[in-house]
């Protein structure tokens, strides 16, 4: 099916969403770096988001994007549809429990948890990510991660429980099926006030991420510290174009003005290759390619 003609039958099908043709999908991520995609779509509420899934599937290629804070985006753009969740705001609060949809930033979460006198998700301040990209990715720091405190999920195929979700490190089931979250439900522990505001300023100040455009840690830490291991390769400061390993955090890459995506794929691949080459160990990535490299 040609574009057009793809693009007239979601328009068609998806009355009163807002639909984009030629979207700058790579200006959306952290980096901004990277192409178009070729249909951007918007929804606001739970039925247009499952609505938007089912018709999308069966027309072209689909990707799913919430804050773009681990994305990287081809140079070449995405030949296919993109729903961000930036729209799907809704949330809601019962006793301990709390239901986020899948794109309220985590830092949105955070706050009106401590609010209501929440504890648990304190760890993950500062962490730039929409709900859905967080529990998809299951991201953490010092220990913890957002699936421990995960009591459901609702997905476009319906709702699982923690244990369905599958989650590990930097995984899940969502990440490895490509399935759709549409929100979350998450189970925290009263606390007071001080005692949640403490934890919330213990963990900022141990946050210090290097200065400049990056997603955060490029390399999953397995059983190592990724970037320790990179600094003992000398990488520190390496450059490709206009992508460089931080000197302040060598898992961090830094993209300058006129860095493009092909820069930072092709810094993490010479990263991969100098680290396996003088200590047989394969690093993998926590950042999710958007488009052909």
């Amino acid at each position: 099916m040609s574009f057009e003609k793809c693009y007239l039958q979601i328009i068609n099908s998806l009355k009163g969403v807002e639909v984009v043709k030629d979207f700058p999908i790579g200006k959306y991520s952290r980096y901004k770096t990277g192409g178009y995609c070729d249909i951007a779509i918007f929804p606001k509420s739970e039925e247009e988001f499952k609505n938007a899934v089912s018709i999308v599937r069966g027309i072209c290629p689909l990707e799913i994007v919430g804050a773009g804070t681990n994305l990287l985006v081809s140079d070449g753009g995405f030949q296919g549809a993109v729903i961000l969740t930036e729209k799907m705001l809704s949330t809601k609060q019962s006793g301990n429990l709390y239901v986020a949809e899948s794109g309220v930033k985590l830092s949105s979460v955070i706050r009106d948890l401590a609010l209501n006198s929440l504890s648990g998700l304190e760890f993950a301040v500062g962490i730039p990510a929409s709900v859905g990209g967080a529990v998809c990715m299951n991201a953490g720091c010092y220990g913890k991660s957002v699936g421990d405190y995960v009591r459901y999920v609702v997905t476009e195929n319906g709702t699982l429980t923690k244990g369905d979700c599958e989650f590990g490190y930097r995984t899940s089931r969502f990440l490895k099926e490509k399935t759709a979250i549409i929100k979350v439900c998450f189970a925290l522990n009263p606390s007071e006030p001080e005692v949640i505001e403490e934890k919330l300023k213990s963990y900022s100040n141990m946050r210090r991420n290097p200065k400049g455009k990056s997603c955060g840690s490029v390399f999953k830490n397995e059983g190592y510290f990724a970037g320790r291991v990179i600094d003992e390769c000398g990488l520190k400061g390496y450059c490709k174009g206009g992508a460089r390993v931080s000197e302040e955090h060598a898992n961090f890459i830094i993209a300058s003005d006129g860095a493009t995506s092909q820069n930072i794929y092709d810094l993490i691949k010479t990263i991969k290759e100098k680290v396996y080459e003088k200590r047989q160990i394969v690093l993998s990535e926590e950042l999710v390619y958007l488009g052909k490299f």
